[in-house]
């Protein structure tokens, strides 16, 4: 990553935090530092970020081989990863691609995760299958990143409606608060989708 030209990439404004957060600005993604996972501990922040600056996804780099990669899926709108001393070329092959709609993910990556999903898609039929459409149309706006006063204005209910979906849908999977029913749909909101179509 140190070899990509400072043209192509836009650095926050705090000094401090140069080498671990950019934007990749032909590509308008945010780019993490994989040595910067462990600074951030409010993953709405780096929504919020991404909104504000109308990045399309972000890409951690720098990650090591030998790190947690289940943990990684866990981040919001991430749409590739690059291991460590991973090429230029080979950056920017993967940032076009995901510039294009597609995403990138090393296949020791790919595996991993899609071994977890087969693992556990018996255990989560049952919780999905109990979603009324209404249900899952407020689970995809928080999902999304939408507050539940947002929610409400998108889908013509009253704040106090949200809550209540809200608390019966933290109930059908097993959840219990916002942040365990963020990581649930980013395992199984895809299923979710194609159950409710």
């Amino acid at each position: 990553m140190e070899n990509l030209t400072c043209k192509e990439l836009s650095y926050f404004e705090n000094t401090e935090y140069l080498p671990l957060f950019c934007i990749a600005k032909k590509y308008n993604i945010l780019m993490l530092n994989y040595k910067a996972l462990s600074l951030i501990n409010n993953i709405e922040l780096i929504n919020q970020f991404m909104l504000k600056n109308g990045c399309q996804g972000m890409v951690i780099f720098d990650v090591p081989k030998d790190c947690d990669l289940i943990a990684l899926k866990e981040w919001p709108n991430l749409k590739g990863l690059f291991f460590e001393n991973t090429n230029e070329s080979l950056v920017h092959q993967g940032l076009a691609a995901i510039d294009k709609g597609e995403l990138w993910f090393p296949r020791p990556v790919t595996d991993l995760w899609m071994r977890q999903m087969l693992a556990s898609e018996q255990q989560t039929t049952l919780q999905s299958n109990n979603l009324t459409c209404k249900e899952i149309k407020v689970l995809k706006s928080l999902y999304s990143g939408l507050h539940s006063s947002a929610i409400a204005d998108k889908l013509y209910i009253s704040e106090a409606t949200v809550r209540v979906h809200l608390h019966k849908i933290y109930q059908k999977i097993a959840v219990k608060n916002k942040q365990q029913a963020l990581a649930w749909c980013q395992k199984n909101l895809n299923k979710v989708n194609s159950e409710a179509g």
